[in-house]
């Protein structure tokens, strides 16, 4: 029995010891990058000035901008082609990663021969592939019949292809009805310009402390001229 109570004992200590090793080793990261994302430029730092503090700004933030054609083609009760330019704006993050872009399209029904025209903006946020945007739309059929109007959209976007479902809330003549209200667009993006900047913030503050350092070296020399000056001329 005193046997089987010390190998309970046993099992048990390395039961625990087990767990604690676990759990430093899965919680411990995550409480590192929670004090860190939290602000460590708070703790006191004897030996170096509180400029020199790690904070999250060290963290450089990296964006994108990118403009192409667009290629697509739509449907709903009617078919058509759409050819257009496309600009974005990234954000390039771990965690919050968001993409702005804006469109223009021109979309052309050959078999009702009616043309219109497009523009809108949509976002992507996180990791999420999916998008939320809107539209303001114009048709005309070359008779002199138009409508306009806007209309939601909602999206998926990945490796350049982007399907986008959208609804049209039209206005204007009613006569011309060979537009879709309800449709499916499928487009590719073909990037024609691609750049990437480092986080705007950042780049101000650098040229905010240029701008100091250079009046302060100017301060100096008119400080050094008025010494120069009274060692010349001491009354």
């Amino acid at each position: 029995m005193a046997q089987f109570s010390i190998m309970i004992n046993r099992l048990i200590s390395c039961a625990m010891k087990t767990t604690g090793l676990l759990l430093l080793v899965f919680f411990l990261p995550v409480y590192v990058h929670a004090q860190y994302t939290a602000g460590i430029k708070q703790v006191n730092y004897p030996l170096f000035n509180n400029s020199f503090a790690p904070t999250t700004s060290l963290i450089p933030k990296l964006h994108q901008r990118n403009r192409g054609a667009v290629l697509g083609i739509q449907r709903g009760r009617y078919t058509s082609f759409e050819l257009g330019a496309e600009a974005h704006w990234r954000k390039l993050s771990i965690s919050k990663s968001r993409v702005t872009g804006a469109t223009a399209t021109m979309e052309y029904n050959p078999f009702n021969n009616v043309i219109g025209y497009k523009a809108g903006m949509w976002t992507k946020q996180g990791r999420v592939n999916l998008t939320y945007g809107g539209n303001l739309v114009f048709f005309n059929d070359f008779k002199g019949k138009s409508r306009y109007g806007l209309g939601p959209a909602i999206g998926f976007r990945l490796a350049g292809f982007h399907l986008i479902n959208g609804y049209n809330f039209l206005a204007g003549n009613k006569e011309l009805t060979k537009v879709n209200t309800l449709y499916l667009s499928l487009r590719y993006f073909f990037p024609v310009d691609n750049k990437f900047t480092w986080d705007r913030k950042d780049n101000k503050d650098k040229e905010r402390r240029k701008k100091e350092r250079e009046k302060e070296k100017k301060k100096r020399e008119r400080q050094n001229d008025r010494d120069g000056k009274k060692k010349i001329f001491p009354f």
